[in-house]
């Protein structure tokens, strides 16, 4: 063999070398890039997934609170003197309790970037606050008409919520 054929043949096998290092390298890349994207979807997708779990526990125990206290709102109309019953003291105590969860959920949804939908966790949070206030003050009259009315403003918060939070988990 003469040494040009040597140096041929070392330059095709480097050449060959060169090109499948390179073609290594590019197909890991996007392989590991992929996977990054994926992990991040299956983030996002549980954070959602967490935050409406934490929803549905809160709107559980509002429906349970909303229906103890416009019960008892009812019978006050005759009694002026009834306590609250136990029924109802265990469902402002889990109410007030089940704020905490709203917290986790809107920490989440900031962490995450999504600023409206944690407005719209908010709302959903003060217009149960605004029903609460309302239906504890005793002094103000309360009647079928307004339990309706806070009831479907509370649910169509949380439908407003349960939209974004479907729209966004459309997008990830």
């Amino acid at each position: 063999m003469t040494w040009i054929e040597v140096v041929d043949s070392a330059v095709k096998i480097g050449l060959g070398a060169l090109i499948a290092g390179v073609i290594a390298f590019l197909l890991s890349s996007t392989q590991h890039r992929n996977e990054l994207k994926k992990a991040k979807v299956e983030r996002e997708f549980e954070m959602l997934k967490e935050v409406a779990e934490k929803v549905e526990i809160v709107n559980s125990i509002t429906l349970n609170y909303w229906a103890f206290v416009t019960d008892w709102r009812r019978k006050l109309v005759l009694d002026s003197s009834l306590p609250k019953s136990n029924g109802l003291l265990d469902a402002q105590k889990k109410l007030f309790d089940s704020f905490n969860e709203l917290t986790k959920a809107e920490s989440l949804l900031l962490l995450f970037g999504y600023g409206s939908a944690q407005v719209k966790l908010r709302e959903y949070g003060e217009s149960i606050i605004a029903f609460k206030k309302r239906v504890e003050s005793v002094n103000i009259p309360f009647d079928d008409n307004d339990t309706a009315n806070y009831r479907e403003s509370m649910l169509n918060k949380r439908s407003e919520l349960f939209h974004l939070l479907h729209n966004i988990y459309k997008t990830i």
